[in-house]
């Protein structure tokens, strides 16, 4: 394909190709069970310690956000907050860290591609489009979630920040990307407007925000496609590869 008239869309991976969260409810509670559960003193309805835990990673991630906590204390002071609202005491930093550990090993067992991605990535390889992934994280985890996904993509063309100098939402990254892949034009699609979207459109990228929760766009931008359900993604991608 000619390289004025060639594209190229990169994807976040968490939340953007799978359902994160629903993996990581199952991946915490078989920590927590396999953990917490044979030296509890008295029952602990796991579905509730979840429901409590996930309210203590809302209210500290703006503290992780802003790098005022590294992850390993946000990681950490989320599960103990947690475990002292459920009494499970005394804490051991053991139990915290090996949980940690244990959670992260187990969330790709848990993921399960969203049903129109393969048809989205089917339709760029179709048209001869790049097809990549841009993504934060630790490099064994996140391509191992990539490996249990079962989706196609270049090796050249799978970007992870542990394995550059660089991450989101530094421009960086983008334009690291950009030097490296030859097309004319370039998509990113993801689910953190923060995170994904402005740097991306800010490095003069197209951003498509896979915005389920439907959160408010303070302003339009004619570089910023908002989809809230699957129907808005496919009619979007289709548009940009025409």
């Amino acid at each position: 394909m000619n390289v004025s008239k060639s594209k190229a869309f990169f994807f976040d991976l968490d939340n953007t190709l799978f359902d994160y969260e629903a993996s990581f409810k199952q991946a915490s509670l078989f920590a927590f069970k396999s953990i917490f559960y044979p030296v509890l003193k008295k029952p602990v309805n796991a579905e509730k310690w979840f429901d409590t835990y996930k309210i203590y990673c809302d209210l500290y991630w703006p503290a992780y956000e802003d790098k005022t906590v590294t992850r390993e204390q946000y990681q950490r002071n989320r599960l103990v907050s947690s475990l002292i609202s459920f009494n499970i005491q005394p804490i051991n930093m053991n139990q915290i860290d090996y949980f940690r550990k244990l959670c992260e090993e187990k969330i790709p067992s848990f993921v399960i591609p969203y049903p129109w991605i393969k048809e989205i990535i089917d339709l760029l390889y179709n048209r001869g489009f790049v097809a990549g992934i841009i993504s934060n994280g630790g490099s064994a985890l996140q391509r191992k979630k990539l490996s249990m996904l079962g989706l196609s993509f270049s090796q050249n063309n799978i970007f992870i920040s542990s394995e550059l100098s660089f991450a989101k939402p530094s421009l960086e990254i983008f334009e690291y990307v950009k030097s490296r892949i030859h097309a004319a034009s370039f998509y990113y699609i993801g689910d953190s407007f923060s995170f994904d979207i402005h740097p991306a459109v800010t490095a003069g990228w197209t951003g498509i925000w896979w915005n389920p929760s439907k959160k408010l766009l303070a302003q339009t931008n004619p570089f910023i496609y908002n989809c809230c359900s699957e129907n808005e993604l496919r009619s979007v991608v289709k548009k940009c590869i025409e």
